[in-house]
């Protein structure tokens, strides 16, 4: 959502100047400019290393959620995903806490898995309204009182106080449209903050703001899908060199419809000078909906591999720049992900403060989210698709034979690899594959979800202590104590299909290991208890060949062309192969439990949970500090210095499967764990964390300072808690399910804990002038990272190793870098604001090409350039963000077997690309309380890629969507 033009804090603040005379030298600036004012004021007066922004300052950027309020910081850069800024990064880390007026804070979306490949995100800011925020702090040095939990940082929402706002009564608002490009629709954004301050005595503020839209991007994917080869290919024996196979190439068309809305009611009651009372809520909702239609492109599977009759190059790294590629299926997914979460943050403090040697304060928060999603899949097949439609009294029974009898038994595409970023597919012998109705088959149904819930409390309570021997007051002792509670009860489960009343039989009563009910809904599978002999249908021994069907409908584009979405312009590129697609109407998908028990209507679906995928993890800790502050006679030098400990008991809870486990299914894919018993793993640790801040005030204009701290990070939710998570693919030669990889989490895994180093030079000078030089050193203690080993899993053929990914403990890493960071505003009304960030970090990570790898995430470059305008009633901006590429992951795949007869795993990197937006903004103040406002978001729609160790071996790529809003704001 794109941040409200609101200026209720900076404008209040210029009302109560406005009340006293201004010295003549003086400059008045308002609006944008006095926000930068304000933040710059804030960074000067800190004894710590901070950046900020205030409520003008966000509220003038053109930022559709907090995570991108702060990419303009120095040392700061956010990740993007479909045209949101979502994971915040301080110095190229992204295991950073994130507090709302410093303590814990919940967003809602520490749990959130976006797309058909589940990509997690355990820390995304995508959902919080930057409207409900008076000011962010970016503390890149701790001191002893701020809570724990920052590797790179801790970031500190904090919302407004009724009392920084003019006496009675203020509103502020705005209301505007917004689109998205490539993509139709224009849709509402508006936001509006009422206050009233009685006397600076009591106050209450509340905010509320709403935002939908609809964003388009093209995404290359695969990764997560099926294996990929090199050296075990299926045309080794016409291809005499080895190059890199993904099982699949995925061309996908990805519409995401976003709707949030949050809201936020603070309340401050000061009965007495020295007592202050504070109460405060803030919500914040985001529903997506996330819709893709993927075509498939079988690259090491499903396709005998490259037409050695046409040409084809590869080149000396094993990277397949172009050729002709037979394939043997051909299919598209229509995915509908619904995702629904809400966060609820509760706070209350009091804190009493006369003037005296003592003061104290108590504080209670409390906060709840939950989430739930369901996501609809659908395969269509657009190549031969066999499903036993023949006549049972016929000599050959239900023999298998053509659902789709028109459509083409195999085809062939040509492959280029146009550089590595985006690669373009052009069908060859049958143009029309994806476009005639009489080749469609919808093929296979399947429905999965996640349910979570999340709590986290905490009291704590602080004391200041000012000696009364020193009588300048330039001394200070504090201390203070905290307990907090956190629970995550996160569910993953599976939507099965109950075969009972099919005629199915329990293979549990017969001595099996699998039950009737079923996960993948597809029309070529039969009875699984034709594998009993004698007890299956009619006879039949093979469920992939003489079963009779089990499930339908047996519906084409021909029989059921209500089904059909023709989807324009698919891949605006024109890499895909062709310039229209036909697949399931992703529009049906939109309730996905309904739409699945609609095409089955007479077989009851139901949730089972899938308990390797489901967890609890409980966090207790008990922390307390000391700490002491002074300064000089002079004000010249001030010092901070304290020690925080902590103790942490963690409790993880995870689903274990048996041994010789039994399914909720006829098959481990094809099901959820039935047999399992439930592994508690309790920890407990306890750290101990010292910190030290010096500040110099050399001159009026001069400051330096210093900061050596040691900090602590909590670990990944998913990587604590999940099971073993196992993929599996159908060999379409021998119709038994394959295991190809899997992946699974680790208890066992330690915080992230690093000492780190800061030193500081500052020059502030004229009308907001900085010049600033920050180096720092962070040594990464300990460091979790992920690793790939051969496991052997069974499966229907008889089991096999394949590549399981788990997170351990690494040896840490290093991070050594500066930032210079300068901005002016001219008395004219123009300005600037630019900083620039230099990270080299290494880590013992290695893979089969690299050792001494990067930490991932981790950009050695960033930049961020703003100017504006900022006069006779005109307001005018460019800011643009840039980071140059950084180690991801590394990525591992099994490549069959050695000359010892061991089972090769192949490990190579995967490196995003660097990646730069400009975003900009228009304002015309009509009079003194209306504005008009037109914003524009990566206004030159730069994409994002990944490539695989080389450079021209593309991974992953999506376009860049930007984003239009226009519309007006008011104040009174």
């Amino acid at each position: 959502m794109a941040a409200a033009s609101i200026s209720v804090l900076a404008s209040a603040q210029a009302a109560k100047a406005q009340d006293e005379p201004a010295p003549s030298d003086e400059i008045v600036v308002t609006g944008f400019r006095e926000s930068l004012a304000d933040a710059l004021a804030n960074k000067r007066n800190s004894t710590l290393i901070i950046e900020s922004i205030t409520a003008e300052d966000i509220g003038k950027f053109p930022d559709q959620n907090i995570a991108e309020s702060l990419q303009r910081l120095s040392g700061v850069q956010i990740d993007r995903d479909n045209g949101q800024g979502t994971q915040v990064r301080i110095r190229g880390l992204d295991q950073n806490v994130t507090l709302l007026n410093e303590d814990i804070f919940l967003t809602g979306l520490e749990v959130f898995k976006v797309g058909e490949g589940n990509f997690r995100r355990d820390s995304s800011l995508e959902g919080i309204p930057a409207e409900l925020l008076g000011g962010v702090d970016v503390y890149k040095s701790p001191n002893a009182s701020l809570v724990e939990g920052g590797l790179g940082g801790i970031i500190n929402l904090k919302t407004r106080s009724a009392l920084d706002l003019k006496e009675g009564f203020t509103l502020a608002g705005n209301a505007r449209a917004s689109k998205g490009s490539d993509i139709s629709g224009w849709k509402p954004v508006g936001a509006v903050v009422a206050g009233y301050n009685h006397e600076d005595r009591f106050g209450v503020v509340a905010s509320f703001s709403y935002d939908k839209q609809n964003i388009h991007t093209d995404v290359l994917g695969g990764e997560n899908r099926g294996n990929w080869a090199f050296s075990n290919r299926d045309d080794t024996a016409t291809v005499p060199q080895d190059y890199y196979q993904p099982e699949y190439r995925y061309a996908t068309d990805r519409d995401q419809f976003r709707e949030r809305w949050g809201a936020s009611v603070g309340l401050t009651f000061k009965p007495i000078d020295s007592v202050e009372m504070n109460a405060k809520w803030f919500h914040s909702e985001i529903d997506i909906r996330t819709e893709e239609a993927s075509v498939k492109y079988p690259v090491a599977s499903e396709s005998p591999g490259l037409d050695t009759s046409m040409p084809y190059q590869i080149d000396a790294n094993g990277v397949l720049l172009s050729g002709t590629i037979i394939a043997n299926s051909a299919e598209a997914i229509s995915f509908t992900d619904v995702t629904e979460t809400s966060a609820d943050n509760f706070q209350a403090d009091i804190k009493f403060d006369n003037g005296g040697p003592l003061a104290a304060s108590f504080a209670f928060n409390y906060a709840m989210s939950d989430l739930f999603r369901d996501a609809a899949n659908n395969d269509v097949r657009y190549t031969q698709y066999s499903v036993p439609t023949a006549d049972p009294m016929s000599p050959t029974g239900y023999s298998h034979q053509p659902a789709n009898p028109s459509a083409p038994a195999n085809y062939r595409y040509t492959y280029n690899n146009e550089d590595g970023k985006l690669p373009s597919f052009t069908l060859v012998d049958v143009p029309d594959l994806y476009t005639n109705p009489a080749y469609g088959f919808f093929k296979s149904h399947w429905v999965f979800g996640d349910r979570a819930d999340l709590t986290n409390w905490s009291a704590r309570g602080d004391v200041t202590y000012t000696p009364s021997w020193d009588v300048d007051g330039d001394l200070k002792f504090s201390s203070g104590f905290r307990y907090a509670n956190r629970e995550v009860d996160f569910r993953s489960g599976r939507y099965l299909a109950d075969y009972h009343g099919k005629g199915e039989l329990d293979g549990i009563d017969y001595g099996q290991n699998w039950t009737a009910f079923g996960y993948f809904q597809d029309g070529a599978i039969g009875f699984k208890s034709c594998e009993i002999p004698g007890q299956g249908p009619s006879g039949c021994t093979n469920r992939f060949g003489d079963s009779p069907p089990l499930i339908t409908p047996f519906q084409t584009f021909v029989s059921n062309p209500d089904r059909v979405e023709t989807i324009q312009n698919f891949w605006g590129s024109g890499n895909a192969g062709s310039d229209s697609v036909q697949v399931q109407d992703r529009s049906q998908q939109k309730d996905p439990a309904a739409w699945i028990q609609s095409l089955y209507p007479d077989t009851p679906f139901a949730f089972f949970e899938e308990p390797l995928e489901s967890f609890i993890v409980e966090e207790k800790t008990i922390s307390g500090y000391v700490m002491a502050d002074f300064e000089d006679a002079g004000g010249n030098v001030h010092l901070n210095g304290g020690v925080r400990f902590i103790n942490t008991e963690l409790t993880v809870d995870q689903g274990q499967a048996l041994p010789n486990p039994t399914y909720w299914g006829t098959d481990s894919w094809n099901g959820v764990l039935r047999s399992y018993e439930r592994v508690e793993t309790t920890r407990s640790y306890t750290d101990i964390l010292p910190s030290i801040n010096v500040v110099w005030n050399i001159s009026d204009e001069w400051k330096a300072r210093a900061s050596a701290a040691r900090v602590v990070a909590r670990q990944d939710l998913f990587q604590l808690g999940r099971g073993f998570q196992t993929d599996f693919t159908r060999n379409p030669m021998t119709n038994l399910f394959e295991f190809t990889n899997g992946s699974r989490g680790n208890p066992e895994l330690d915080p992230f804990r690093a000492s780190q180093f800061d030193v500081s030079l500052e020059y502030y000078f004229g009308s907001q002038g900085l010049f600033a030089v920050t180096g720092y050193w962070k040594d990464v203690i300990s460091f979790i990272t992920e690793e790939t080993i051969p496991v052997f899993v069974n499966d229907q053929a008889g089991g096999r190793e394949g590549p399981v990914r788990q997170p351990v403990n690494g040896e840490g890493g290093k991070i050594l870098g500066f930032e210079v960071a300068g901005q002016y505003a001219f008395d004219w009304g123009g300005g600037f604001n630019v900083n620039y960030t230099y990270s080299d970090s290494s880590s013992p990570t290695a893979n089969d090409f690299d050792t001494g790898l990067p930490i991932p995430g981790v950009s050695k470059h960033a930049a961020n350039a703003q100017v504006y305008y900022d006069n006779h009633g005109v307001e005018a901006r460019l800011s643009y963000a840039w980071r140059s590429k950084s180690f991801d992951s590394n990525f591992g795949f099994s490549d069959g077997s050695g000359s010892g007869g061991g089972n090769i795993t192949r490990t190579l990197g995967i490196w995003n690309r660097s990646y730069g937006q400009l975003d900009g903004q228009i304002v015309y103040h009509l009079t003194e309380n209306f504005d008009l406002t037109a914003e524009a978001v990566n206004i030159l729609k730069e994409e994002q890629s990944a490539y695989l160790q080389f450079e021209n071996l593309p991974f992953r790529y999506s376009t860049g969507a930007r984003r239009v809003l226009i519309g007006g704001r008011f104040r009174f």
